[in-house]
């Protein structure tokens, strides 16, 4: 069937590559899915590991938001406008901790917070000039509202003026970010492109944006319950507000393990409760989930 062994869902959930792909025929190749119906991307590739063999490497919607955010700052920053607009990338409670911990030492950027769901995140990247988002299996877009664009559009005609070839650069790229990049929905085609775009700007492969961050080991679970709605969550879902004493009981959890982080949300189709959690190491993560 569609999607079967492969696509972004599959990769992004199951933490393996597609079923037809392996190292022996794959390693140094720059490897992308998408899903069935083209809004999910993720990109994903074999990286050497040192002692002869290799280690598969994933790059979800957290890796593609902070790629995205650090781009559109970096030349915001060149035009002089890294503080004339408001930015955010905005996240899930299922975001990765370290990539929220690196897009926080990004220069003019806000981190914002909504409920698990695209329509939820949109929702809150539209109230700002520049909106980003992009959900862990990769569906997301880049929200440049009409005002920035205008401005854009004099920087460029007064840096062509000027003969400034880095405004004329950085503020051509951020329009051509803007032309691109759907403004409506995630589009993973498009989404790819500017990818590309962005890696072939600055020279770099998978490996160079891998390394912009490490991800800190998670793990996910479900726990089935009679009445899901006994568990009640904070409007970004970070923290349960009941029953009480669960909230209590999780931090006392989280704070025995290093960077421990972990919350429960209550399944919106099934009488279960979702469990995630991450630790500095995947053993402290699997024993806090």
């Amino acid at each position: 069937g569609l999607n079967a062994g492969c696509g972004a869902e599959h990769v992004q959930k199951s933490r393996t590559p597609p079923a037809s792909f392996g190292a022996e025929d794959d390693a140094g190749r720059r490897l992308c899915s998408f899903d069935g119906d083209g809004d999910r991307l993720v990109y994903h590739y074999f990286k050497p590991n040192g002692s002869g063999g290799t280690e598969w490497r994933l790059l979800d919607g957290d890796k593609i938001a902070t790629l995205a955010a650090d781009f559109v700052a970096s030349d915001l920053a060149v035009l002089g406008l890294e503080s004339e607009f408001s930015m955010a990338v905005v996240q899930t409670a299922y975001a990765n901790g370290a990539s929220t911990a690196y897009l926080k030492t990004v220069e003019g950027l806000k981190m914002d917070f909504a409920k698990t769901g695209v329509k939820f995140v949109h929702h809150v990247a539209d109230h700002y000039d520049i909106g980003i988002y992009f959900e862990a299996n990769g569906h997301g877009t880049v929200l440049i509202k009409g005002p920035v664009v205008l401005r854009l559009r004099a920087e460029l005609d007064a840096a062509v003026a000027a003969k400034n070839g880095a405004k004329t650069a950085a503020a051509t790229r951020l329009l051509a970010t803007h032309q691109l990049v759907n403004q409506a929905v995630g589009d993973a085609i498009s989404d790819a492109l500017f990818i590309e775009a962005i890696l072939t700007v600055r020279g770099w492969g998978l490996a160079e944006w891998d390394g912009l961050y490490e991800d800190l080991p998670s793990r996910q679970s479900k726990l089935p319950v009679q009445d899901r709605a006994v568990v009640q969550c904070s409007a970004d879902e970070t923290k349960a507000l009941a029953p009480d004493g669960l909230q209590v009981a999780l931090d006392g959890l989280m704070g025995a393990v290093a960077a421990g982080r972990a919350f429960v949300r209550p399944s919106g189709t099934e009488d279960v409760v979702r469990v995630y959690a991450e630790a500095a190491t995947q053993a402290e993560a699997d024993a806090l989930a």
